[in-house]
């Protein structure tokens, strides 16, 4: 087994260290410290859910949505120092992984817990915050969602505005068609789809179109492959994520692929994916199908230190 280098750009892992009352060194999640011993190098971006519309999963406010897990995470890195620490840009994700420590960035997915507020990204930028989206699974005063048709508000505007003049990455994951177009018009940075898959091979909203991914691709950005199965295809394995991968980098070139698998934010993975370890085995898998080192460098690692 090849020992890899993994930039992953999509995790709900702090969420279920708060819901599981788990220990981010060892647990029963997809993602832990002990795991991700497996792999060279690793760096991983947490994201922070909203869960817009769903009040059911835990009684509390928008914003405690991401005060507790990210206290619970900072609390995690800093019993775990030795082998996990924070980063906010490439150089420092570099450092780290030199190190031989893992580097924890931090996202936001549905801007309801700032209260859609785009005076408040500067503090979150403060705060080690590097990439947001602008809705989760419902429509918010900013953009719609991926079910939507609903197109980017003028305060969605300002709060794009504001994002990328505080270096906050844009994730278009989750947003509408129209919110999509919306954005690419007025972007002046690249764009990140975090974790999305292609709808011509899998008819889901939460998917990109050939002309979507195309897009990304020409901000700059990337885009992540997703690894829960509803996005992928029924049956769906390692032959089918390479075939969502193989259409990303024909659309979109070989340094604007990614990873973003989804992990603890999914339950029904493709075959042969059990948790973080099997990224290991994916990648030997391409590798296997011809997959040169510098290509498999790129989607594994190299695309996403770029981006930051």
């Amino acid at each position: 087994m090849s020992k890899i280098r993994l930039f992953d750009g999509h995790c709900d892992t702090s969420f279920m260290l708060w819901t599981e009352h788990s220990s981010l060194l060892q647990n029963t999640c997809h993602v832990d410290l002990v795991k991700a011993s497996s792999l060279h190098a690793y760096a991983q971006v947490f994201a922070f859910c909203s869960y817009a519309g769903m009040p059911e999963l835990m009684p509390c406010t928008q914003e405690e949505y991401l005060t507790i897990p990210l206290r619970i995470l900072r609390e995690e890195v800093e019993k775990n120092s030795e082998r996990i620490a924070f980063a906010q840009s490439a150089a420092q994700v570099a450092e780290l992984n030199g190190q031989g420590r893992i580097a924890a960035l931090l996202s936001i997915e549905g801007p309801e817990v700032i209260g859609c507020d785009p005076e408040r990204l500067p503090q979150l930028r403060a705060e080690g915050f590097r990439m947001s989206t602008l809705t989760w699974n419902a429509d918010n005063a900013l953009a719609g969602c991926h079910s939507s048709d609903k197109r980017l508000t003028d305060r969605g505007r300002v709060f794009l505005r504001a994002a990328q003049k505080n270096n906050i990455i844009i994730d278009v994951s989750h947003i509408s068609e129209s919110s999509f177009w919306d954005i690419v018009d007025i972007t002046i940075k690249p764009i990140v789809a975090s974790h999305s898959n292609c709808r011509a091979l899998c008819e889901h909203t939460r998917n990109l179109t050939d002309d979507q991914l195309r897009a990304i691709a020409e901000t700059g950005g990337t885009v992540g492959l997703n690894l829960y199965r509803p996005f992928l295809g029924e049956n769906a394995d390692f032959d089918t994520l390479r075939e969502h991968l193989e259409r990303m980098l024909n659309l979109c070139g070989e340094t604007h692929v990614a990873l973003g698998g989804d992990l603890d934010g999914c339950d029904l993975l493709p075959s042969g994916f059990r948790d973080l370890t099997d990224y290991v085995g994916f990648y030997d898998y391409l590798k296997g199908c011809g997959y040169g080192e510098y290509l498999l460098n790129c989607i594994f690692y190299d695309n996403l230190l770029r981006l930051f």
